[in-house]
């Protein structure tokens, strides 16, 4: 029951959805199939949102296309990188096979090669899918020509030797691999100036690999290549983080400018903002390991489905919806969407999911659907150490546009025993999957 509760406690903010038992249904093999709802994702905001048109709706028809053939978390990697909570790769990965026969959607596994959305038609390497709405749930892209413009090679290397780590999978795999095998030395961590996925995220990775540091008494250091003045996520917290565990594991910049990374030389190059000489500095931090964020942006699914996006690569939504400004029946939910102020996290995208499914089910009847009244809800954990952790809870109104208020918890073991108790409640949730822990 804890886990249940504490991922029940960490929904309330979002709007109250009622759920029904769903019949069940087989994974389909395709060569050209009609489908009420298309989902194009099997992440947080897919899965979510197909599990709640079946559970409202059990005779609707609902088919999720995802290209993996099983799922995997972000939510809950970097305690599993750091050694702590006792969280394992399979407290990480799970088939979607339970969550397919639980909540009765049909599941395509398959790779998505264009999207008409015109004449409502995907396409995929088994063939293809007619839709009435479509839902894209397909997250982010990273967008390494920021960075280093057309040297295409050195954003190949620095993929595979410097793994961003916001997608999950193999990036999870070598990081964990990078961490197991360090020696002593700089891991650098950079974070981009503009939008990126669950901005707690390097922030939290950072304390985890200093927490594996001084477990394994490792003569390492963490340094994080900021360009804000502050944290992106929870400031005060992380800072306190940083001053009362780590002083002197992490080591913050913040105003600093990622430039360029030689890796033959094991040399980051940066820009970081003197404060007594009031300008920006060159300098070169060696390293031994590190992780690159480039800037992220919407999937490219979206701009081949002919959906608009802004300058920054997020995709536009008409207010107050979750429908793309380019066509009526196609709804944008999770990390790709650019219109609101929500965080790029697992609990928004399922909170969101849900919304979306309540105002499909309502449309199909016929009905009416006040986007103003229910918004989503966010909350959002973070480890800092092997026993504590940190959260932030956000509340939504709309009058004129979207308003935003948060609360910041301390630092305890309550929110980390919390932060466990969401992540199991939320996969049980939408996967059908209780776990054995």
């Amino acid at each position: 029951m804890f886990r249940r509760d504490f991922f029940k406690f960490s929904i309330l903010t979002a709007a109250a959805l009622t759920t029904v038992n769903a019949s069940t249904n087989e994974k389909v093999k395709i060569n050209s199939i009609k489908t009420k709802v298309a989902i194009c994702g099997g992440g947080f905001a897919g899965l979510s949102c197909a599990k709640q048109l079946k559970s409202l709706n059990p005779n609707l028809d609902v088919t999720v296309i995802e290209k993996r053939a099983n799922f995997s978390s972000c939510p809950f990697s970097n305690a599993w990188l750091g050694d702590i909570k006792n969280i394992s790769y399979e407290d990480l990965n799970y088939d979607y096979n339970s969550a397919i026969e639980k909540y009765g959607y049909n599941f395509v596994n398959a790779t998505i090669s264009d999207i008409d959305k015109d004449k409502k038609i995907i396409t995929t390497e088994n063939g293809t899918i007619e839709y009435e709405y479509l839902v894209m749930a397909v997250g982010i892209d990273y967008n390494y020509k920021k960075l280093f413009r057309r040297d295409v090679e050195k954003a190949k290397d620095c993929q595979i030797k410097a793994p961003a780590g916001l997608k999950p999978g193999s990036e999870h795999i070598k990081l964990k691999r990078m961490i197991k095998n360090f020696k002593g030395g700089n891991f650098v961590i950079s974070i981009p100036s503009q939008a990126y996925k669950c901005p707690p995220a390097p922030y939290e990775r950072a304390c985890m690999i200093a927490t594996y540091f001084k477990e394994n008494k490792i003569d390492g250091k963490v340094i994080i290549i900021d360009p804000r003045v502050k944290p992106a996520a929870k400031p005060e917290r992380f800072t306190q983080a940083f001053n009362e565990f780590y002083k002197d594991i992490i080591e913050y910049k913040s105003n600093t400018k990622f430039k360029d990374v030689d890796f033959d030389k094991k040399e980051i190059y940066v820009e970081s903002f003197n404060k007594k000489t009031l300008v920006f500095e060159k300098i070169t931090l060696p390293f031994e390991e590190a992780s690159v964020i480039p800037p992220n942006m919407a999937n490219k699914l979206i701009k081949k489905a002919g959906l608009a996006t802004y300058v920054n690569g997020w995709a536009k939504l008409r207010q107050p919806t979750f429908r793309s400004v380019s066509h009526e029946d196609v709804y944008i939910i999770g990390d790709s969407q650019g219109e609101y102020p929500y965080p790029k996290s697992a609990q928004m995208a399922n909170s969101c999911g849900y919304l979306v499914a309540e105002e499909l089910v309502n449309r199909i009847k016929g009905k009416g659907y006040k986007y103003k009244t229910y918004l989503p809800g966010n909350v959002c954990y973070s480890m800092v150490t092997a026993h504590k952790a940190v959260s932030i809870s956000h509340l939504y109104e709309f009058t004129d546009k979207v308003h935003v208020t948060s609360i910041t918890s301390d630092i305890d073991t309550f929110t980390a025993d919390a932060a466990e108790g969401w992540y199991f409640g939320l996969i049980e949730d939408i996967l059908g999957i209780e776990s054995l822990r």
